[in-house]
C-alpha cells in the first residue's frame, strides 16, 4: 500500500518539478507560434496579400496601370471566362488584382459551363473562347473588348524543332490596354505611307501598336486625293523612291493645316535622289547628311559596331520616360540630321538624341574602312528632332529619326533598350487625343542581359580578367607570409 501511495507522491511531484514546468512553458510557446502562424496564413489568403518575389514581378501591376485606373469614372467589368479547376494560377492572380485599383472596375468569373452563352454577346460568331479568356465591358457605352487567352502568352519558335515555348506573359499589358479601348472616345489613327519602297511596320510592332490602340492604315499617296480626315499623322519609314510633285503636294498641304508625321530616313539613299522627299524636311529647317554616321567614342555606341550608334537622350516630353527608366537607345545606320540656317521664326526645333563630339559621317557609303578620312563630315549630329510650328490656331509637328532601322525588329523585340518606349512616346507626343496611349511591358521568364556600350565592355573586361584574379593572387600571398611569419 505504500508503494503504491510512493508512486503516486512522484507521478504528482512530475507535473510540478522544475523540467515539467520548462517543457509545459516551451509547449505553450510552441503552441501559440503556430496558432499565430496559422491566423496570419489565414488573413493573408483571404485579403490576398502575397508577396510578388519574382525577378520580373509578374504578378505586381505597374505604377501607370494604377495612375490610370484609379481616374476611371465608368464602370468597367472584366469578365474572367474560366471553367472552375482549369484556372491558370499565374491569370487569375493578376486579373483580381484589379479589383482593388478601383470602387469602379469589378471582375467577375464566368465559368462556361454553367453559363453557356454568356461570351458570344461579346465575341464574334463561331468564336472558339479558351479558357483564360478575358473580356473587358463599359456598362455605360457597351464597348468591350475581348481578349483571347493566346494573346496573353509571349510564345517564341524553335525553327530547328517548329515547337513553341512560352516566354513571357501580357496580362497586364491587354488587360490595361482593353480598359483604355472601351473607355476611350477617340484613339489616334496612323497612315503608313506605301509604294517607295518603306520599309514595312513589322508583326513585333504593329502588335505594340494594337496593344496601345493605334489604329494603324496604310495610305497609297500617289492614287490618294487627299490624306484621311481621321488621321492623326503619318509614317514616312524610309522611302527609297522619291515621291512625284502631286505627293509632296499633297503631304505639304496636310501638313501646313495642322497634320503631323514620323519621318525616319534611309541611310542608303543619296539625298540627290530625293529631292521631293528632302525638300519637305527642308521646309521645316533640317536637312540630312548624305552619308551615314559612325561613332568615334566609344560610349556611345554598341560593342565593336561603331554604326550602331547609341546616343546621348536630351530632356523632351518624348524622351522623359525614357531617361527616368535609363533605358538606352540604339539606332544603326543612322544619317546625321543638321539644323539649317535662317530657320523661320515661327519653328521651334528641339533635338531628341544626339552623338559625341567624335561623331563624323562617311561620304563614300561603300567605304570598308570605320576610321576617321579627311573627305568625312565631321560631328556632332543630331540622330532625332521634334518640330513644332504653330501659325494662328493650326499647330503643326514633325518628329525625325536618322534610321528607319531605329524601328527594326532587332531593336523593339529587345525590352532593356528603349526603343519602341521611344517610338510610343513620339505617338503619345504628336497625336492629338484625349486619352495618352500606355505603354505596359511584357512580363518575360528569360534572362535580362544588360546592354554594354564598347567602353563599358572594355572596363568589364579588365575588371574580371585581370583584376579580380589578381586580387585573389594577393590575397593568397598575404595569408602564406602572414602564417609563415608565425
Amino acid at each position: 500500500m505504500r508503494e503504491n501511495k510512493t508512486l503516486i507522491e512522484r507521478f504528482k511531484q512530475s507535473f510540478t518539478n522544475r523540467k515539467f514546468k520548462q517543457g509545459a512553458y516551451s509547449s505553450l510557446i510552441t503552441t501559440i507560434v503556430v496558432l499565430v502562424i496559422l491566423i496570419a496564413n489565414m488573413i493573408v489568403s483571404e485579403l490576398d496579400l502575397k508577396l510578388d518575389v519574382s525577378n520580373e514581378k509578374l504578378y505586381t501591376l505597374t505604377d501607370a496601370t494604377k495612375e490610370f485606373v484609379k481616374d476611371i469614372d465608368h464602370d468597367i467589368k472584366i469578365y474572367y471566362i474560366v471553367e472552375s479547376g482549369n484556372e491558370v494560377s499565374m491569370v487569375q492572380r493578376i486579373v483580381n488584382k484589379y479589383n482593388n485599383l478601383s470602387d469602379h472596375v469589378e471582375v467577375v468569373t464566368k465559368d462556361p459551363v454553367l453559363y453557356p452563352k454568356f461570351a458570344s454577346q461579346y465575341v464574334e460568331a463561331n468564336t472558339d473562347v479558351a479558357d483564360n479568356s478575358i473580356i473587358v465591358v463599359d456598362e455605360a457605352n457597351g464597348r468591350s473588348k475581348y481578349i483571347p487567352y493566346s494573346d496573353m502568352l509571349i510564345q517564341s519558335i524553335d525553327y530547328n524543332t517548329y515547337s513553341s515555348t512560352t516566354t513571357g506573359i501580357d496580362v497586364e499589358g491587354q488587360i490595361t490596354s482593353a480598359i483604355q479601348y472601351v473607355v476611350s472616345e477617340e484613339l489616334p489613327t496612323m497612315y503608313e505611307v506605301q509604294g517607295h519602297g518603306e520599309a514595312e511596320v513589322s508583326t513585333t510592332l504593329a502588335s505594340y501598336l494594337a496593344k496601345q490602340n493605334v489604329n494603324k492604315q496604310t495610305l497609297d499617296t500617289l492614287s490618294a486625293d487627299k490624306i484621311p480626315e481621321d488621321c492623326s499623322f503619318l509614317l514616312l519609314n524610309g522611302p527609297v523612291y522619291d515621291y512625284i510633285d502631286d505627293e509632296t503636294t499633297l503631304i505639304m498641304d496636310y501638313l501646313k493645316n495642322g497634320g503631323s508625321a514620323i519621318i525616319l530616313a534611309n541611310y542608303a539613299v543619296s539625298t540627290d535622289k530625293m529631292p521631293n522627299f528632302n525638300s519637305i524636311l527642308n521646309y521645316y529647317g533640317v536637312s540630312l547628311v548624305d552619308s551615314y554616321v559612325i561613332e568615334g567614342d566609344s560610349n556611345h555606341h554598341m560593342s565593336k559596331m561603331p554604326t550602331y550608334l547609341v546616343p546621348d537622350i536630351t530632356s523632351h516630353d518624348i524622351t522623359s520616360d525614357i531617361t527616368s527608366s535609363n533605358k538606352p537607345v540604339v539606332v544603326p545606320a543612322a544619317k546625321g540630321i543638321q539644323v539649317m540656317k535662317d530657320v523661320r521664326s515661327t519653328l521651334t526645333i528641339e533635338e531628341l538624341l544626339k552623338t559625341s563630339d567624335k561623331a563624323y559621317a562617311k561620304t563614300n557609303i561603300e567605304s570598308q574602312v570605320y576610321d576617321k578620312e579627311d573627305t568625312d563630315v565631321a560631328g556632332p549630329f543630331s540622330l532625332g528632332v521634334a518640330i513644332t510650328e504653330k501659325i494662328d490656331d493650326v499647330e503643326t509637328k514633325i518628329v525625325i529619326y536618322g534610321s528607319n532601322y531605329l524601328l527594326d525588329d532587332s531593336m523593339i523585340t529587345y525590352e532593356q533598350l528603349g526603343n519602341t518606349d521611344l517610338f510610343l512616346s513620339t505617338i503619345n507626343w504628336m497625336a492629338d487625343v484625349s486619352v495618352e496611349t500606355l505603354a505596359i511591358p511584357t512580363k518575360t521568364f528569360d534572362n535580362n542581359y544588360v546592354t554594354l556600350t564598347s567602353a563599358q565592355a572594355n572596363k568589364w573586361s579588365v575588371f574580371t580578367i585581370l583584376i579580380i584574379p589578381a586580387a585573389f593572387i594577393l590575397t593568397g600571398i598575404f595569408v602564406c607570409l602572414r602564417r609563415r611569419k608565425r
